[in-house]
């Protein structure tokens, strides 16, 4: 499908539906899929779709970084995002500063480029579960490769090796219980404990201060004040904005960031 011009929109319905296969030709052709199913409101459901495929769409779409290595990305960043939709990206980042990001797309052919400038710190303890999370969607990113084309034990073992490492449940990873002296006799390093004991420390102390937002475009807002587009016609509350949540660096300091634009 990357050979044409052609964009797939569906909705999903149906236990007998290939879904994993139908959101992986979507996203390769530039559509959407949306599920919908009995318990829906098939009409709200339908205004979904219907302001999806009605509406201008940011197409073309690039994520830029300046003035920082950045690696790793995923899922890989779509070339169109439709109204209503979240752009969710979580990479590494390697060294420390002040950098550039910049998000540049086009609205029916018309240039448009959206970019704010803040820091990126040397470590953040606040929000380790992070590496998960990106283990968790690089590995979902893989299977969607695997939905479209086929079985590929390349693709298996890279799924493996990622949750292995991660501490992750996958169609090709179990976990096993044992009691201590077990891991001890078979010399397994307990890195999921440990893993865990980072986490619930950072969670304890996240508890014990007040809310804090993640958003880093305060000072420079790379999309201005404008307001949210609604269903109903009028002008919703909120500004657009770029957030992130650190994650404690890995070796060479190369951390992980979640990216959500609104």
């Amino acid at each position: 499908m990357r050979q044409y011009d052609v964009r797939l929109f569906t909705a999903v319905m149906g236990n007998g539906a290939n879904t994993p296969l139908l959101e992986a030709m979507t996203e390769v052709s530039n559509g959407f899929a949306v599920s919908v199913s009995n318990s829906d409101d098939i009409v709200g459901k339908l205004m979904e779709f219907t302001s999806k495929a009605t509406h201008q769409a940011l197409h073309d779409i690039e994520l830029k970084f300046k003035g920082i290595q950045v690696s790793n990305l995923t899922p890989e960043v779509t070339t169109s995002l439709y109204r209503g939709e979240l752009l969710t990206v979580f990479g590494h980042y390697h060294g420390a500063g002040e950098a550039i990001v910049s998000l540049s797309g086009k609205v029916s052919g018309e240039d448009k480029l959206y970019k704010t400038t803040f820091d990126f710190p040397d470590i953040s303890q606040r929000n380790p579960e992070i590496k998960r999370l990106w283990a968790y969607a690089k590995t979902q990113d893989i299977h969607h490769m695997i939905d479209y084309l086929g079985d590929d034990s390349e693709y298996k073992d890279a799924i493996t090796d990622i949750a292995v490492n991660n501490g992750l449940v996958t169609e090709h990873t179990s976990m096993v219980v044992m009691h201590d002296e077990q891991f001890a006799a078979r010399g397994i390093e307990r890195k999921n404990k440990q893993r865990r004991a980072e986490e619930t420390a950072a969670q304890s102390v996240r508890f014990s201060q007040p809310v804090q937002s993640s958003r880093v475009d305060v000072q420079q807002p790379a999309f201005g004040n404008k307001p949210r587009a609604n269903y109903s016609g009028g002008n919703g509350g909120g500004a657009f904005s770029f957030e992130f949540l650190l994650l404690l660096p890995f070796i060479l300091l190369a951390g992980l960031r979640r990216l959500r634009i609104q």
